[in-house]
């Protein structure tokens, strides 16, 4: 099963450049909240979703609009419930002669 020096060699290289950037995936991943990472993991699908039906022409139907749709209305009542719970409350102005 020995294909030789270079093939393994080979094998050993891309062990290290796929382990490298998800360290670094890793690494960057604990500076934000969780809440964005897991955002962040919708715009790689959708954008290969994009590529997909626009520069491959892949078949999109009504089925799929409507899934994909679903998804992102989620994906967005989400991001404004998780906005409005973790927003700053501002306190009101006092009127004239109040304070």
């Amino acid at each position: 099963m020995q294909a030789g020096a270079r093939v393994d060699a080979l094998l050993i290289g891309a062990g290290v450049v796929t382990t490298i950037p998800l360290l670094m995936f890793a690494t960057a991943a604990k500076q934000i909240p969780l809440t964005v990472v897991g955002l962040l993991q919708y715009i790689a699908p959708t954008l290969q979703f994009l590529i997909g039906v626009f520069v491959y022409k892949e078949p999109f139907d009504q089925a799929h609009l409507i899934g994909f749709g679903i998804v992102w209305v989620a994906l967005v009542i989400f991001w404004v419930e998780n906005y409005l719970a973790h927003r700053v409350p501002v306190e009101p102005i006092p009127e004239m002669g109040e304070g």
